[in-house]
């Protein structure tokens, strides 16, 4: 079974793998983001997508799991918050704040093109697209990254795969034309480092 195959299985589920409700780290940087767009890269079950939704964002979220985009769409639905799926040729944010689904393979396609105001990426490593994330951030916006170190392995639970696993310092370093405006790694019951960057305003 490929790694794909397992997450859709996942998802397939009927409970929320991750849960409903937004991850930490992103309730605590809220007050540093800029409200407007934001992109959501693997956004999963959409927790974090609604969230931003909910507090005033346009949110793009990306996932390759069509199982992942409709728990998503649930949850949106749930909590009373807009969202519709992106068809080729149209924007790729609503016009107001919601969720606009993307279904997409990030290994073999492109981010959504354009610059957003807030780059969430949260329990997803592919160091391919560092370079595609950090292009995605607009002058004076922000980025938002936290996801397992390779001090998971000492912990139950998590990705296993050293190659889903973030060395110590590394995440800091794959953003440093970004001004780091916060950054820890801690091993409170799991290996995982966050990070809060923004872009200067050319």
């Amino acid at each position: 079974m490929t790694e794909a195959e397992k997450w859709e299985e996942r998802f397939r589920r009927p409970e929320y793998w991750a849960g409903k409700e937004p991850a930490d780290f992103l309730r605590e940087v809220l007050g540093w983001l800029p409200r407007g767009s934001a992109l959501d890269v693997a956004m999963g079950e959409g927790r974090n997508s609604v969230f931003l939704a909910e507090n005033g964002w346009r949110v793009a979220g990306v996932d390759r799991s069509a199982a992942a985009l409709e728990k998503a769409e649930a949850l949106a639905r749930e909590r009373g918050v807009w969202v519709g799926s992106a068809t080729a040729g149209k924007p790729i944010l609503p016009a107001h704040p919601g969720v606009l689904l993307h279904q997409a393979d990030l290994e073999a396609v492109s981010l959504p093109g354009g610059r957003f105001g807030v780059v969430v990426c949260f329990n997803y490593l592919q160091r391919s697209l560092f370079s595609a994330l950090e292009q995605c951030v607009a002058p004076g916006g922000f980025l938002v990254y936290e996801t397992y170190t390779i001090d998971q392995l000492r912990f139950v639970g998590g990705p296993r795969n050293p190659e889903f696993l973030l060395a110590p310092g590394e995440l800091r370093e794959a953003f440093r034309k970004l001004e780091t405006m916060f950054y820890r790694e801690h091993n409170a019951g799991k290996g995982i480092a966050s990070l809060l960057a923004c872009r200067t305003r050319e």
